[in-house]
C-alpha cells in the first residue's frame, strides 16, 4: 500500500476516557481499570499535535455535547474511547461519529461490538475455519433463572461438549479487556474447580458473559497489526515466555524459587499486562524475527482473524499454539484487541513497533494515515 502523505496541518479531534475524569464522575476505582491514565492521554495528544491542531474532546458524553453545538470541520477523529456501561461500550463513540458522517481511526462500531465479545469473535473465526480452542459461552449471571439453574448444564448442549470434558479448561469474562478478571485461578483442572470458578467470576462480573475454553499447552504470542483487509500487515510478533516453560529472561539477575507460585504460573493476567512486577517479569517478552517460521505461522493466523472480523488501522491479536512441540503445533486464535494499549514504553503494541524502529510519535502518525487512506 502506498502511504498517504499529509500535505497540510490536519484538524484533529481526540476522543478518550481519562481515568481521573471518570473518578470525578463518581465511579469507583475498580470500575475505571480500562480507562487511560494522564500520561497516556498526554503522550497521544502530543503526538497528534505534530500532525496539526487537536481538539481535546473526551468521552461519549462530551462528544454528544460537542456535536449538539455544531457539526465540526475536523479532518479526522483519533478515537481512543473505551466507553462505559454496556457490552457495546467501545462502539459508542464510533456509532455516534458514523451517524454524523465524521471520519475516525480504528474499527467501526459493528466490529467493535463483535470483538468486544470474545465468544462471538471466536464463533466468526470458527466459521471461517480459523483454528480456535473448543469453547462454550455462558450468559451473564443477571440473566440466569432465579432458581434451579446449573451453569454446567450449558456444557451438555455445546457444540464442543466432548472436547470440553477434558481438563484443564480456562474460564474468563467474555466482554472485559486489559486482562481484568484473569489470573492463574482461571485455569481449572477439575469439575469442582470449574464450578467454583464460574461461581466466583460470574459473581464478580454479573453483567458479563463467561467464556470457557480448552486451555492450550503451547507457546503464547501477541501480534501487532497495521492496516485493513488485504493491506493489513504484521508489525511484529512477541512471544510471552513463562518461566516454568522457557526459563529466565536473558541477563536475569535473580533465580527461580520453586516454592513461589508466581514462578509456576502460565496465565497472562491483568497484573502482567500492567507491568506490576517489572523486576521479575513472568511471562517475559521475547520479540521474534519476522523470518522465524513460528512468527510467520502465528502472523498468518492473526492476519486471517483480523480480516474476517473486519478490524482496521491498528491493533493486536493474541495467539496460542496447541502443542508444546512447535514443529507439530497449530496457532490458535484467542482474542483480538481493536483498541490496543498505547502506554508509552510499556504496552505490547507500542514495544512491538519500537522493535521495528517505529517510535511512538511515528506510530501514531501511521495510524492516522491508515484512517485517512480509507476516507480518501
Amino acid at each position: 500500500m502506498t502511504e498517504i502523505h499529509i500535505e497540510r496541518p490536519l484538524k484533529l479531534a481526540f476522543t478518550y476516557d481519562r481515568y481521573s475524569d471518570w473518578i470525578e464522575e463518581g465511579l469507583a476505582p475498580e470500575e475505571c481499570k480500562e480507562f487511560q491514565e494522564d500520561d497516556t492521554i498526554d503522550a497521544l495528544a502530543e503526538a497528534l499535535r505534530k500532525l496539526g491542531s487537536v481538539e481535546m474532546v473526551g468521552g461519549i458524553k462530551a462528544l454528544t455535547r460537542r456535536l449538539a453545538i455544531s457539526k465540526p470541520d475536523w479532518d479526522l477523529v483519533f478515537n481512543f474511547s473505551e466507553g462505559y456501561g454496556s457490552i457495546s461500550r467501545e462502539a459508542q463513540v464510533p456509532s455516534l461519529l458514523e451517524s454524523h458522517g465524521i471520519p475516525f481511526t480504528f474499527s467501526d462500531s459493528a466490529t467493535m461490538t463483535l470483538c468486544m465479545d470474545k465468544a462471538k469473535a471466536k464463533m466468526v473465526c470458527e466459521h471461517y475455519k480459523i483454528p480456535t480452542p473448543p469453547f462454550v459461552s455462558i450468559a451473564p449471571r443477571i440473566s440466569w433463572p432465579r432458581s434451579g439453574f446449573d451453569p454446567l448444564s450449558v456444557f451438555d448442549d455445546a457444540i464442543h461438549a466432548e472436547a470440553l470434558k477434558s481438563f484443564p479448561l480456562f474460564v474468563k469474562p467474555a466482554t472485559i479487556s486489559t486482562g481484568i478478571g484473569i489470573g492463574q485461578v482461571n485455569k481449572v483442572k477439575s469439575r469442582e474447580e470449574l464450578a467454583k470458578a464460574i461461581e466466583d467470576i460470574s459473581t464478580q462480573h454479573p453483567k458479563d458473559a463467561l467464556l470457557i475454553e480448552c486451555f492450550l499447552p503451547g507457546r503464547e504470542f501477541t501480534v501487532g497489526i497495521l492496516g485493513r483487509g488485504d493491506d493489513a500487515r504484521v508489525v511484529g510478533v512477541r512471544e510471552l515466555v513463562f518461566i516454568s516453560e522457557g526459563g529466565l529472561p536473558p541477563n536475569a539477575d535473580y533465580v527461580i524459587d520453586d516454592s513461589d507460585p508466581y514462578f509456576k504460573q502460565d496465565v497472562y493476567g491483568v497484573g502482567n499486562k500492567l507491568g506490576l512486577d517489572t523486576k521479575h517479569p513472568n511471562p517475559w517478552p521475547r520479540d521474534l524475527d519476522t523470518s522465524d517460521p513460528d512468527a510467520k505461522a502465528v502472523g498468518e493466523t492473526a492476519l486471517k482473524a483480523w480480516k474476517v472480523l473486519g478490524c482496521r488501522d491498528a491493533g493486536r491479536v493474541d495467539i496460542r499454539q496447541d502443542n508444546k512441540d512447535s514443529s507439530k503445533a497449530v496457532p490458535n486464535f484467542i482474542e483480538v484487541n481493536t483498541l490496543a494499549g498505547m502506554i508509552p514504553n510499556l504496552s505490547d503494541f507500542v514495544r512491538l513497533a519500537k522493535e521495528r524502529g517505529i517510535e511512538y510519535d511515528q506510530l501514531v502518525g501511521m495510524i492516522v494515515r491508515e484512517a485517512l487512506e480509507r476516507y480518501q
